[in-house]
Protein backbone atom coordinates (compact mmCIF):
# COMPACT_ATOMS: atom_id res chain seq x y z
CA UNK A 1 0.00 0.00 0.00
CA UNK A 2 1.14 3.53 -0.72
CA UNK A 3 2.78 4.99 2.42
CA UNK A 4 0.53 8.07 2.27
CA UNK A 5 -2.53 5.80 2.41
CA UNK A 6 -1.07 3.88 5.34
CA UNK A 7 -0.41 7.08 7.30
CA UNK A 8 -3.87 8.56 6.76
CA UNK A 9 -5.70 5.34 7.48
CA UNK A 10 -8.36 6.14 4.86
CA UNK A 11 -9.71 3.41 2.64
CA UNK A 12 -8.34 3.59 -0.87
CA UNK A 13 -11.85 4.01 -2.34
CA UNK A 14 -12.34 7.33 -0.51
CA UNK A 15 -9.13 8.72 -1.98
CA UNK A 16 -9.90 7.87 -5.58
CA UNK A 17 -12.56 10.37 -6.60
CA UNK A 18 -15.09 9.72 -9.37
CA UNK A 19 -13.16 12.06 -11.58
CA UNK A 20 -11.87 11.81 -15.12
CA UNK A 21 -8.11 12.28 -15.18
CA UNK A 22 -7.90 15.04 -17.79
CA UNK A 23 -5.03 16.98 -16.23
CA UNK A 24 -5.08 20.18 -14.24
CA UNK A 25 -6.85 23.09 -15.88
CA UNK A 26 -5.47 26.61 -15.88
CA UNK A 27 -8.08 28.36 -13.74
CA UNK A 28 -6.52 31.78 -13.88
CA UNK A 29 -5.34 34.43 -16.26
CA UNK A 30 -6.88 35.11 -19.63
CA UNK A 31 -7.73 32.55 -22.30
CA UNK A 32 -8.96 32.85 -25.86
CA UNK A 33 -11.75 30.72 -27.23
CA UNK A 34 -11.46 28.65 -30.38
CA UNK A 35 -13.72 31.21 -32.11
CA UNK A 36 -11.40 34.12 -31.27
CA UNK A 37 -9.52 34.10 -34.63
CA UNK A 38 -12.77 35.11 -36.33
CA UNK A 39 -14.25 37.38 -33.67
CA UNK A 40 -10.99 39.25 -33.08
CA UNK A 41 -11.17 40.67 -36.60
CA UNK A 42 -14.28 42.66 -35.66
CA UNK A 43 -14.73 43.07 -31.90
CA UNK A 44 -13.53 46.42 -30.47
CA UNK A 45 -13.80 45.46 -26.79
CA UNK A 46 -14.02 42.40 -24.59
CA UNK A 47 -14.85 41.20 -21.12
CA UNK A 48 -13.45 38.27 -19.15
CA UNK A 49 -15.90 35.47 -18.34
CA UNK A 50 -14.75 32.33 -16.56
CA UNK A 51 -11.19 33.17 -17.69
CA UNK A 52 -12.17 33.50 -21.36
CA UNK A 53 -12.11 36.67 -23.46
CA UNK A 54 -15.63 37.37 -24.74
CA UNK A 55 -16.72 40.24 -27.02
CA UNK A 56 -18.86 42.92 -25.40
CA UNK A 57 -20.03 44.11 -28.80
CA UNK A 58 -19.17 43.79 -32.47
CA UNK A 59 -21.04 46.76 -33.97
CA UNK A 60 -23.47 48.27 -31.44
CA UNK A 61 -25.72 46.50 -28.92
CA UNK A 62 -28.82 48.00 -30.53
CA UNK A 63 -27.89 46.88 -34.05
CA UNK A 64 -27.06 43.39 -32.80
CA UNK A 65 -30.29 43.24 -30.78
CA UNK A 66 -32.46 43.96 -33.81
CA UNK A 67 -30.48 41.53 -35.96
CA UNK A 68 -31.29 38.83 -33.42
CA UNK A 69 -34.96 39.81 -33.14
CA UNK A 70 -35.50 39.97 -36.91
CA UNK A 71 -33.01 37.42 -38.31
CA UNK A 72 -30.47 35.82 -35.98
CA UNK A 73 -27.36 36.56 -33.96
CA UNK A 74 -24.29 34.38 -33.49
CA UNK A 75 -22.55 34.39 -30.10
CA UNK A 76 -19.48 32.90 -28.54
CA UNK A 77 -20.83 31.65 -25.19
CA UNK A 78 -17.73 29.72 -24.21
CA UNK A 79 -17.16 29.86 -20.48
CA UNK A 80 -20.41 28.09 -19.84
CA UNK A 81 -19.06 25.06 -17.99
CA UNK A 82 -20.06 21.73 -19.51
CA UNK A 83 -19.86 19.19 -16.67
CA UNK A 84 -20.41 15.58 -17.67
CA UNK A 85 -21.56 12.87 -15.26
CA UNK A 86 -21.37 9.32 -16.62
CA UNK A 87 -21.69 5.81 -15.23
CA UNK A 88 -24.26 3.36 -13.84
CA UNK A 89 -25.12 5.69 -10.94
CA UNK A 90 -25.38 8.86 -13.03
CA UNK A 91 -29.19 9.10 -12.89
CA UNK A 92 -29.27 8.43 -9.15
CA UNK A 93 -26.56 11.02 -8.43
CA UNK A 94 -28.09 13.76 -10.56
CA UNK A 95 -31.63 13.05 -9.37
CA UNK A 96 -30.42 13.46 -5.79
CA UNK A 97 -28.84 16.82 -6.66
CA UNK A 98 -31.72 18.30 -8.67
CA UNK A 99 -35.19 19.07 -7.17
CA UNK A 100 -36.91 18.21 -10.47
CA UNK A 101 -37.57 14.51 -11.07
CA UNK A 102 -35.08 13.39 -13.72
CA UNK A 103 -36.63 9.93 -13.89
CA UNK A 104 -39.44 11.57 -15.88
CA UNK A 105 -37.04 13.21 -18.33
CA UNK A 106 -36.75 11.37 -21.63
CA UNK A 107 -33.43 10.56 -23.25
CA UNK A 108 -32.12 13.28 -25.60
CA UNK A 109 -34.05 15.99 -23.79
CA UNK A 110 -33.10 18.80 -21.44
CA UNK A 111 -34.51 20.85 -18.58
CA UNK A 112 -33.91 24.19 -16.96
CA UNK A 113 -32.85 23.15 -13.46
CA UNK A 114 -31.47 24.37 -10.19
CA UNK A 115 -29.29 22.68 -7.60
CA UNK A 116 -29.65 23.58 -3.92
CA UNK A 117 -27.50 23.21 -0.85
CA UNK A 118 -28.89 21.32 2.15
CA UNK A 119 -30.17 24.55 3.72
CA UNK A 120 -32.17 25.47 0.58
CA UNK A 121 -29.84 28.08 -0.93
CA UNK A 122 -29.20 27.83 -4.66
CA UNK A 123 -25.90 26.49 -5.99
CA UNK A 124 -26.72 27.49 -9.56
CA UNK A 125 -29.33 27.27 -12.28
CA UNK A 126 -28.40 25.73 -15.61
CA UNK A 127 -29.48 23.65 -18.57
CA UNK A 128 -29.35 19.94 -17.78
CA UNK A 129 -29.14 17.56 -20.76
CA UNK A 130 -29.95 13.85 -20.47
CA UNK A 131 -28.44 11.66 -23.18
CA UNK A 132 -29.44 8.46 -21.39
CA UNK A 133 -29.64 7.30 -17.78
CA UNK A 134 -25.86 6.92 -17.63
CA UNK A 135 -24.84 10.24 -19.20
CA UNK A 136 -25.79 13.80 -18.25
CA UNK A 137 -24.43 17.26 -19.00
CA UNK A 138 -24.83 20.21 -16.64
CA UNK A 139 -24.29 23.39 -18.67
CA UNK A 140 -23.89 26.33 -16.30
CA UNK A 141 -21.69 29.26 -15.44
CA UNK A 142 -19.02 30.24 -12.95
CA UNK A 143 -20.66 28.80 -9.82
CA UNK A 144 -18.87 26.04 -7.83
CA UNK A 145 -21.15 23.39 -9.31
CA UNK A 146 -18.36 21.15 -10.52
CA UNK A 147 -17.00 20.77 -6.99
CA UNK A 148 -20.53 20.37 -5.61
CA UNK A 149 -21.35 17.51 -8.00
CA UNK A 150 -18.01 15.89 -7.24
CA UNK A 151 -18.49 16.13 -3.47
CA UNK A 152 -21.90 14.45 -3.72
CA UNK A 153 -20.60 11.72 -6.03
CA UNK A 154 -17.92 10.18 -3.83
CA UNK A 155 -18.17 6.40 -3.55
CA UNK A 156 -20.77 6.33 -6.35
CA UNK A 157 -20.22 4.49 -9.61
CA UNK A 158 -19.91 7.62 -11.74
CA UNK A 159 -17.25 9.72 -13.36
CA UNK A 160 -17.34 13.52 -13.33
CA UNK A 161 -15.59 15.54 -16.01
CA UNK A 162 -15.43 19.21 -16.94
CA UNK A 163 -15.19 20.10 -20.62
CA UNK A 164 -14.56 23.80 -19.99
CA UNK A 165 -11.28 23.77 -21.90
CA UNK A 166 -12.12 20.90 -24.27
CA UNK A 167 -15.50 21.92 -25.73
CA UNK A 168 -16.36 25.48 -26.68
CA UNK A 169 -19.90 26.71 -27.17
CA UNK A 170 -21.49 28.80 -29.91
CA UNK A 171 -25.08 30.01 -29.80
CA UNK A 172 -27.31 31.12 -32.66
CA UNK A 173 -30.52 32.86 -31.60
CA UNK A 174 -33.34 34.40 -33.59
CA UNK A 175 -36.34 33.56 -35.79
CA UNK A 176 -34.20 32.37 -38.73
CA UNK A 177 -31.68 30.41 -36.63
CA UNK A 178 -33.15 27.03 -37.60
CA UNK A 179 -33.15 27.81 -41.32
CA UNK A 180 -29.56 29.04 -41.21
CA UNK A 181 -28.25 26.07 -39.23
CA UNK A 182 -30.08 23.58 -41.41
CA UNK A 183 -28.02 24.62 -44.42
CA UNK A 184 -24.87 23.27 -42.77
CA UNK A 185 -26.29 20.61 -40.44
CA UNK A 186 -26.74 16.93 -41.29
CA UNK A 187 -29.49 16.38 -38.68
CA UNK A 188 -33.11 17.36 -39.38
CA UNK A 189 -33.53 20.28 -36.98
CA UNK A 190 -37.26 20.52 -37.61
CA UNK A 191 -37.58 17.31 -35.60
CA UNK A 192 -35.76 18.72 -32.55
CA UNK A 193 -38.23 19.98 -29.91
CA UNK A 194 -37.71 22.81 -27.45
CA UNK A 195 -34.98 21.62 -25.07
CA UNK A 196 -34.26 18.72 -27.42
CA UNK A 197 -30.76 17.37 -27.95
CA UNK A 198 -28.86 16.11 -31.00
CA UNK A 199 -25.96 14.10 -29.56
CA UNK A 200 -24.03 13.25 -32.70
CA UNK A 201 -24.22 15.11 -35.97
CA UNK A 202 -22.01 17.18 -38.20
CA UNK A 203 -22.34 20.92 -38.65
CA UNK A 204 -20.16 22.78 -41.13
CA UNK A 205 -18.48 19.41 -41.66
CA UNK A 206 -17.33 18.89 -38.05
CA UNK A 207 -18.76 16.72 -35.23
CA UNK A 208 -20.96 18.61 -32.76
CA UNK A 209 -23.62 18.24 -30.11
CA UNK A 210 -26.61 20.58 -30.39
CA UNK A 211 -29.26 21.57 -27.85
CA UNK A 212 -32.29 23.69 -28.67
CA UNK A 213 -31.67 26.13 -25.86
CA UNK A 214 -30.41 29.67 -25.29
CA UNK A 215 -30.43 32.73 -23.06
CA UNK A 216 -32.54 35.08 -25.17
CA UNK A 217 -36.15 33.92 -25.19
CA UNK A 218 -35.91 33.53 -28.98
CA UNK A 219 -35.80 30.40 -31.11
CA UNK A 220 -32.22 29.25 -30.80
CA UNK A 221 -29.57 26.57 -30.51
CA UNK A 222 -26.41 26.02 -28.51
CA UNK A 223 -23.63 24.12 -30.31
CA UNK A 224 -20.86 22.25 -28.46
CA UNK A 225 -17.69 21.58 -30.42
CA UNK A 226 -14.20 20.26 -29.70
CA UNK A 227 -11.67 23.08 -29.48
CA UNK A 228 -9.73 21.74 -32.46
CA UNK A 229 -12.80 22.19 -34.70
CA UNK A 230 -14.14 25.42 -33.21
CA UNK A 231 -12.90 27.92 -35.75
CA UNK A 232 -14.14 25.85 -38.70
CA UNK A 233 -17.57 25.44 -37.10
CA UNK A 234 -17.99 29.12 -36.25
CA UNK A 235 -16.89 30.26 -39.69
CA UNK A 236 -19.26 27.80 -41.37
CA UNK A 237 -22.31 29.04 -39.45
CA UNK A 238 -21.46 32.67 -40.05
CA UNK A 239 -20.89 32.19 -43.78
CA UNK A 240 -24.19 30.25 -44.06
CA UNK A 241 -26.15 33.03 -42.39
CA UNK A 242 -24.56 36.22 -43.74
CA UNK A 243 -26.81 36.33 -46.84
CA UNK A 244 -29.84 36.49 -44.53
CA UNK A 245 -28.36 39.13 -42.26
CA UNK A 246 -26.92 36.95 -39.49
CA UNK A 247 -24.66 39.08 -37.31
CA UNK A 248 -21.87 38.34 -34.92
CA UNK A 249 -22.99 39.62 -31.53
CA UNK A 250 -21.60 40.48 -28.11
CA UNK A 251 -22.60 40.18 -24.49
CA UNK A 252 -24.36 43.54 -24.26
CA UNK A 253 -27.00 42.65 -26.85
CA UNK A 254 -27.47 39.26 -25.18
CA UNK A 255 -28.00 40.96 -21.83
CA UNK A 256 -30.74 43.22 -23.20
CA UNK A 257 -32.72 40.26 -24.46
CA UNK A 258 -32.15 38.06 -21.40
CA UNK A 259 -33.49 40.81 -19.10
CA UNK A 260 -36.52 41.25 -21.37
CA UNK A 261 -37.06 37.49 -21.05
CA UNK A 262 -36.46 37.67 -17.27
CA UNK A 263 -33.73 35.03 -17.44
CA UNK A 264 -31.73 35.25 -14.24
CA UNK A 265 -27.99 35.59 -13.93
CA UNK A 266 -26.36 33.60 -11.13
CA UNK A 267 -24.27 35.80 -8.85
CA UNK A 268 -26.22 38.86 -9.97
CA UNK A 269 -29.95 38.17 -9.54
CA UNK A 270 -29.41 35.45 -6.93
CA UNK A 271 -26.66 33.65 -5.06
CA UNK A 272 -26.07 30.94 -2.45
CA UNK A 273 -28.13 32.89 0.12
CA UNK A 274 -31.20 32.87 -2.15
CA UNK A 275 -33.94 30.23 -2.14
CA UNK A 276 -36.01 29.17 -5.17
CA UNK A 277 -39.16 30.69 -3.64
CA UNK A 278 -37.58 34.14 -3.50
CA UNK A 279 -36.87 34.25 -7.25
CA UNK A 280 -40.03 32.61 -8.63
CA UNK A 281 -38.36 29.24 -9.25
CA UNK A 282 -40.38 27.31 -6.69
CA UNK A 283 -42.01 25.45 -9.58
CA UNK A 284 -38.67 23.66 -10.06
CA UNK A 285 -38.97 22.03 -6.62
CA UNK A 286 -40.84 18.71 -6.82
CA UNK A 287 -41.72 17.83 -3.24
CA UNK A 288 -43.36 14.62 -4.50
CA UNK A 289 -39.83 13.26 -4.80
CA UNK A 290 -38.96 11.30 -1.69
CA UNK A 291 -35.37 12.48 -1.55
CA UNK A 292 -33.13 15.18 -2.96
CA UNK A 293 -30.54 17.54 -1.57
CA UNK A 294 -32.19 20.29 0.45
CA UNK A 295 -35.65 18.71 0.46
CA UNK A 296 -36.34 19.08 4.18
CA UNK A 297 -35.53 22.78 4.26
CA UNK A 298 -37.26 23.49 0.94
CA UNK A 299 -40.43 21.76 2.16
CA UNK A 300 -40.43 24.00 5.23
CA UNK A 301 -39.66 27.12 3.19
CA UNK A 302 -42.56 26.38 0.86
CA UNK A 303 -44.94 26.77 3.80
CA UNK A 304 -43.48 30.14 4.78
CA UNK A 305 -43.83 33.50 3.10
CA UNK A 306 -40.39 34.65 1.95
CA UNK A 307 -39.33 38.00 3.36
CA UNK A 308 -38.04 39.14 -0.03
CA UNK A 309 -38.90 38.49 -3.66
CA UNK A 310 -37.42 39.19 -7.07
CA UNK A 311 -39.74 41.38 -9.14
CA UNK A 312 -39.91 43.04 -12.50
CA UNK A 313 -39.83 46.84 -12.62
CA UNK A 314 -40.77 49.34 -15.29
CA UNK A 315 -38.82 52.50 -14.57
CA UNK A 316 -39.84 56.01 -15.63
CA UNK A 317 -36.56 57.01 -17.25
CA UNK A 318 -35.26 56.95 -20.83
CA UNK A 319 -32.02 55.10 -20.05
CA UNK A 320 -31.00 51.92 -18.26
CA UNK A 321 -31.36 52.00 -14.48
CA UNK A 322 -28.18 51.52 -12.52
CA UNK A 323 -27.66 47.95 -11.34
CA UNK A 324 -27.34 47.93 -7.56
CA UNK A 325 -29.42 51.08 -7.23
CA UNK A 326 -31.61 51.32 -4.10
CA UNK A 327 -35.34 50.67 -4.51
CA UNK A 328 -37.40 52.93 -2.24
CA UNK A 329 -40.85 52.68 -0.71
CA UNK A 330 -42.14 55.43 1.58
CA UNK A 331 -38.64 56.90 1.72
CA UNK A 332 -37.20 53.65 3.03
CA UNK A 333 -34.87 51.30 1.18
CA UNK A 334 -37.00 48.30 0.22
CA UNK A 335 -34.51 46.50 -2.00
CA UNK A 336 -31.92 46.77 -4.78
CA UNK A 337 -31.90 46.57 -8.56
CA UNK A 338 -30.14 43.37 -9.65
CA UNK A 339 -30.34 43.64 -13.47
CA UNK A 340 -31.35 46.53 -15.69
CA UNK A 341 -31.56 47.50 -19.32
CA UNK A 342 -33.42 49.67 -21.79
CA UNK A 343 -35.84 47.55 -23.83
CA UNK A 344 -35.85 48.57 -27.53
CA UNK A 345 -39.05 46.56 -28.03
CA UNK A 346 -40.98 48.18 -25.17
CA UNK A 347 -39.22 51.53 -25.53
CA UNK A 348 -38.87 51.57 -21.78
CA UNK A 349 -36.36 51.12 -19.01
CA UNK A 350 -36.88 47.78 -17.27
CA UNK A 351 -35.19 46.05 -14.37
CA UNK A 352 -35.21 43.09 -12.04
CA UNK A 353 -34.94 43.84 -8.34
CA UNK A 354 -34.96 42.04 -5.02
CA UNK A 355 -37.44 43.76 -2.71
CA UNK A 356 -39.26 43.21 0.57
CA UNK A 357 -42.23 40.92 0.04
CA UNK A 358 -44.74 43.52 1.21
CA UNK A 359 -43.95 45.67 -1.84
CA UNK A 360 -43.71 42.84 -4.40
CA UNK A 361 -47.27 42.85 -5.73
CA UNK A 362 -47.81 43.83 -9.37
CA UNK A 363 -48.80 47.52 -9.75
CA UNK A 364 -47.04 48.58 -6.55
CA UNK A 365 -45.54 52.06 -6.97
CA UNK A 366 -41.92 52.47 -5.95
CA UNK A 367 -38.94 54.72 -6.61
CA UNK A 368 -35.45 53.90 -7.82
CA UNK A 369 -32.57 56.10 -6.80
CA UNK A 370 -30.27 56.56 -9.75
CA UNK A 371 -27.54 59.09 -10.53
CA UNK A 372 -28.40 61.13 -7.47
CA UNK A 373 -32.11 61.49 -8.15
CA UNK A 374 -35.27 59.47 -7.70
CA UNK A 375 -37.35 58.10 -10.56
CA UNK A 376 -40.71 56.40 -10.41
CA UNK A 377 -40.97 52.63 -10.89
CA UNK A 378 -43.81 50.16 -10.94
CA UNK A 379 -43.79 46.44 -10.22
CA UNK A 380 -44.84 44.57 -13.38
CA UNK A 381 -45.23 40.97 -14.48
CA UNK A 382 -42.37 39.10 -16.10
CA UNK A 383 -41.23 38.11 -18.68
CA UNK A 384 -41.36 41.69 -19.92
CA UNK A 385 -41.44 40.62 -23.60
CA UNK A 386 -43.27 37.53 -24.93
CA UNK A 387 -44.77 36.61 -21.53
CA UNK A 388 -45.96 33.20 -22.74
CA UNK A 389 -42.50 32.39 -24.17
CA UNK A 390 -43.91 31.47 -27.55
CA UNK A 391 -40.93 32.66 -29.57
CA UNK A 392 -38.51 30.09 -28.16
CA UNK A 393 -41.00 27.30 -28.90
CA UNK A 394 -41.60 28.15 -32.57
Amino acid sequence: MDPVLRRTGFAISTLVPPYSRTGMRVNGGMKRTSFYPIISQFAPEYKLYNHYLKPEQITTPLEEYWAMRKVAGLWDVTGEAVIEVTGPDALAVMNELVPRDLRKLKDMRGLHCIMCYEYGGIVEDAVLLRFDQERFWWVGGEAPTEQWIYSRSLNKNVEVRSYLDQKHVASIQGPKSRDILQRVCEANLSQVPFYGVVAETRLSGVPVTISRTGFTGELGYDIYVDVSNGEELFRGIWEAGKPDGLQLCGSRALNIRRVEAAYLNAGQDFDWTTTPYEINLGWMVDLNKASFCGRAHLARLQQENPTRKLVGLRVDVDEPTEEGAPILWRDQVAGRVTSATYSPTLKASIALGMVKSEVSEVATSLFVEASGHRVRAEVVSTPFVDPERRLSKM
